[in-house]
């Protein structure tokens, strides 16, 4: 069964203008592993912590629905 929820941080991330930051540098700022952030900006499977979804929303200053997308 596929994952019926996916993550929107591309998107985010080009209108905070960020895309020109390196993952790692970006992943760096946020506090969460570059390979994290790699997985969930390419939409590979990958299941982030609460803690971790926290950070995200924290950084990008969003809600936890700006981050979140639930496909039916």
């Amino acid at each position: 069964m596929p994952l019926m929820v996916k993550l929107k941080l591309e998107g985010i991330i080009k209108k905070r203008r960020l895309d020109g930051i390196s993952s790692r540098e970006l992943a760096r700022r946020i506090g969460i592993s570059h390979v994290a952030l790699y997985k969930m900006r390419n939409g590979l499977p990958y299941n982030p912590t609460l803690k971790m979804l926290d950070k995200l929303c924290s950084f990008f200053k969003c809600k936890i629905e700006d981050v979140l997308k639930y496909h039916i």
